[in-house]
């Protein structure tokens, strides 16, 4: 299984919240947390909460101190989900998911924020097929822990499960390491469908999972919550280019034209000051088409078993030939290759 080249951990920061993972399960796990705080150099402002921050050297050894104690046998995410708080990582983006209106609504919010405490992954949300894929693209290099974060981080996603219904059939997880443990106990736990040795990571909502109410919903925290959210910590999709960027997915997926004139019509501009603003960013409508075609092209190349044909038209290429020329010069490789190498 091969993956795209992944930011080196030194100088990444990850928010204080998580260090709670690891001091509470070596509570229940009845380990002095003091060989916590010693193995990963944690320090009294960290633990005061005065310090906001943990460095990634310091996740990725609290993620190694906790496999190294937890029960033979049992899958760490599994472990670490059972004694964390369900509203990790809490704060502002916690309160804000739980009292959102809908599953919908909720998980807008998390992909739009998540970065925000879990910067080790890239998120975004592709509706496709009567599904809603919230993909999960690693972009830092937690090398032998990278799987637990990769089940802890997917986890999160299910943990609306604790504030609604989510009738069957179960949402599903894939993931693209090997198995190490029974899959029921992933399954019984989260209550979800889970998947090894997949293309991409990813936690998939059906559409009627998507319309269930929370039912720790209460509008004005979240209107007040959000707001203040909004305030303090721009979405990852601030810049006009991200912007426009979504609306080209959600057409593509839509299977509607992906041409400036529709996209600067939704925006309220005319088609020349759209392409002046994104100017400004030093981007172009052209160059943003191509990269959300591509990049739909890999999801589809990558989750499905679709013909090449029909996800080159689906990705708005007039033709197969177009597709692979545009495919291999973003890429480096062909459709078939991409494919083959995943």
């Amino acid at each position: 299984m091969t993956t795209a080249t992944l930011l080196p951990i030194d100088g990444s920061t990850f928010s204080i919240s998580l260090l709670d993972l690891g001091e509470n399960f070596f509570e229940h796990r009845k380990v002095d947390v003091k060989n916590l705080y010693d193995r990963c150099e944690i320090t009294a402002d960290q633990i005061n909460r005065s310090d906001s921050y943990i460095s990634g050297w310091q996740l990725r050894e609290m993620l190694r101190s906790c496999r190294d104690i937890a029960i033979p046998g049992q899958p760490l995410s599994v472990l670490l989900s059972e004694f964390a708080p369900i509203t990790v990582p809490g704060g502002m983006f916690g309160l804000a998911s739980f009292t959102a209106k809908t599953v919908d609504q909720a998980l807008k919010l998390m992909v739009d924020y998540s970065h925000t405490v879990m910067p080790a992954y890239h998120f975004e949300r592709i509706d496709s097929g009567g599904k809603c894929h919230i993909v999960m693209r690693p972009v830092i290099d937690f090398g032998d822990v990278q799987h637990y974060l990769d089940e802890v981080v997917a986890g999160y996603f299910l943990n609306l499960r604790y504030f609604c219904n989510l009738p069957l059939p179960a949402p599903r997880i894939h993931l693209t390491h090997c198995i190490e443990n029974d899959i029921s106990r992933y399954e019984y736990h989260f209550k979800a469908t889970f998947a090894f040795s997949k293309r991409i990571i990813e936690v998939i909502f059906d559409n009627h999972h998507l319309i269930q109410h929370l039912h720790t919903h209460n509008q004005s925290t979240f209107e007040q919550v959000y707001a203040s959210l909004k305030t303090a910590t721009p979405p990852s999709t601030t810049s006009l280019s991200s912007k426009v960027k979504n609306l080209l997915r959600q057409r593509l997926t839509k299977g509607l034209s992906i041409h400036i004139a529709p996209i600067a019509e939704q925006m309220h501009y005319s088609e020349r000051t759209l392409a002046r603003h994104l100017q400004s960013e030093n981007t172009s409508f052209l160059e943003l088409k191509q990269q959300v075609s591509i990049e739909h092209a890999k999801f589809l190349l990558a989750s499905t078993d679709d013909p090449i044909c029909k996800i080159s038209h689906a990705c708005g290429y007039n033709s197969d030939s177009n597709f692979s020329r545009a495919f291999k010069n973003f890429t480096g490789k062909t459709p078939k290759r991409f494919r083959q190498d995943q």
